[in-house]
């Protein structure tokens, strides 16, 4: 008579956990939604010195589906990104000073991974986007020149999500390294996830 306490123990001991385990799995390991996010550019062509820094903006959305503490991502973005033209780049010439509005849109896919299981979580986050990119550059006397074409970017970066009522709440810094047309920028997002 005296095991039969230790023996009832015994038993309801794994229901809790199990518990707490399929919460975990319903909240966290199995969720899916649609995000929507924005953010600012500074973007800077590193190899030529000469160009001045650029600012922009960045609009995004798509589909996430989180796996325990893997995500993936399938989304669409729009950048946008205004950049003054050093003179001494051209060697002072009146004629060489000018502006170029570049705007791009992309394909992305994106793998993440939470580095913590609390509510709270930070996260490293990396991937694969495909632009098609245009640049309108305007010159003081009047001439004007327009460039377009593709290219594949790789994103890596940190970003840190947290619980809002029903939705999800989130902030990123991801760095994006352009191939061919040689360009790196480093957006900073902020965005939801419902």
């Amino acid at each position: 008579m005296r095991f039969t306490p230790l023996l009832v123990a015994l038993v309801a001991l794994p229901y809790p956990i199990s518990a707490q385990e399929q919460t975990d799995t319903v909240v966290h390991q199995s969720s899916s939604g649609f995000y929507v996010a924005g953010g600012v550019e500074l973007a800077r062509l590193w190899h030529e010195p000469g160009y001045g820094p650029a600012l922009g903006l960045s609009l995004q959305a798509g589909y996430a589906r989180q796996f325990s503490r893997l995500g993936l991502r399938l989304g669409l973005a729009y950048y946008e990104r205004q950049r003054e033209y050093d003179a001494s780049f051209y060697g002072g010439f009146s004629d060489f000073y000018h502006r170029s509005d570049a705007r791009s849109v992309a394909a992305n896919v994106d793998l993440t991974f939470d580095l913590t299981r609390s509510s709270i979580r930070p996260y490293v986050i990396g991937g694969l986007a495909i632009y098609r990119w245009s640049v309108e550059s305007r010159y003081d006397n009047g001439t004007r020149f327009q460039s377009v074409g593709h290219n594949g970017w790789l994103v890596p970066g940190v970003g840190l999500r947290f619980p809002m009522h029903n939705i999800e709440a989130f902030a990123e810094a991801r760095l994006h390294i352009h191939s061919g047309h040689s360009l790196v920028s480093t957006p900073l997002t902020f965005g939801i996830r419902f």
